[in-house]
């Protein structure tokens, strides 16, 4: 691999943006909203609005059967894996303009790995979200896990989707992906159906991401890296790396991704492939990456040109493994 490197700003932690306009008083029932009565995920809607993931509108209801935008949806992701906002504009996406509500969420999920957009470099954010789109950039966000459901056999996906009855409708690039969702109790389906192509509706996202990411098992010890705005970031194990760095040579990563700014090349014994990092001085990453020098206590940072990567050099950093 070739090396490059910058030094991207520190966290700039920012204020979480939410869903949507904030509500503007509790519901005459005792619950944040006045419509939620009926749902099914009325309990996983109240604690997705208590631990502040979530919101409803400015009429005081939630509208749980709505259907729900990739730039609403990535919003919720990002805020139930309580990542601070950070790293200033990059224009990623064609169609994701500086200063819009949803742009860092946008840019941080491709940073992640979590998403690659679609066709021609566009996020499309104002699209409704559909049910193989939300299961695909979940697990995506998994951190190391993410690269356990990647590493799934034929054999064994096929195995894990042979219960669901429109299994056909499933597309190639969210067939692991369900796979996985299904086999660590994620989803379990309808009717014998996952319903792939179906667009989920916001009570819908809400049960998910609570089950998927809310109340995922945590790690046993979790600390937390305090920021000059007074917010934070947990992260679970600290490792002291030497950093080099690299750039395109026209090859996709060992895992599959498309490289990116916030690629991490890793030796795997030392940190597992799709953990989500934290590097000061050059922020989020994914360790997505392998090289046949990166051994031990070094990583190679991406970088997106030649120029920036010699600037870089070889330094010491600290990894803040985040999943």
């Amino acid at each position: 691999m070739k090396k490059i490197i910058k030094a991207l700003p520190l966290l700039a932690l920012a204020a979480f943006a939410y869903l949507a306009t904030p509500q503007t008083a509790e519901a005459a029932n005792g619950t944040p909203f006045s419509d939620i009565d009926g749902s099914y995920a009325k309990n996983e809607i109240i604690s997705m609005y208590s631990n502040h993931i979530i919101q409803g509108f400015a009429d005081g209801t939630f509208r749980p059967k709505q259907q729900v935008t990739r730039a609403e949806f990535v919003a919720m992701l990002i805020n139930a894996k309580k990542l601070p906002l950070a790293d200033p504009y990059k224009g990623v996406f064609r169609d994701v303009p500086r200063g819009e509500w949803y742009t860092t969420y946008a840019e941080l999920s491709y940073r992640l790995g979590v998403t690659s957009g679609t066709a021609d470099g566009v996020f499309q954010p104002n699209k409704s979200l559909s049910r193989e789109e939300m299961i695909k950039m979940t697990v995506n966000a998994l951190g190391k896990e993410s690269e356990t459901s990647r590493r799934m056999s034929y054999t064994d996906y096929s195995r894990a989707i042979a219960g669901y009855s429109d299994r056909g409708n499933i597309s190639s690039w969210s067939v692991k992906a369900i796979a996985y969702a299904t086999n660590a109790g994620i989803i379990h389906g309808s009717g014998g159906q996952v319903a792939p192509k179906r667009l989920a509706t916001r009570e819908e996202v809400a049960t998910f991401l609570y089950h998927a990411i809310v109340e995922r098992p945590k790690p046993p010890a979790v600390y937390n890296i305090a920021s000059r705005s007074g917010m934070g970031l947990n992260y679970h194990t600290k490792k002291a790396t030497e950093a080099t760095a690299y750039t395109y040579s026209g090859n996709l990563t060992y895992t599959g991704i498309q490289p990116r700014v916030g690629m991490v090349a890793v030796d795997p014994q030392q940190i597992a492939l799709g953990s989500h990092l934290y590097i000061p001085g050059y922020g989020y990453g994914i360790a997505g990456d392998t090289g046949g020098d990166i051994k031990n206590a070094r990583v190679d940072l991406f970088h997106p040109d030649n120029y920036s990567a010699r600037l870089f050099g070889r330094r010491a950093m600290d990894v803040y493994i985040l999943d």
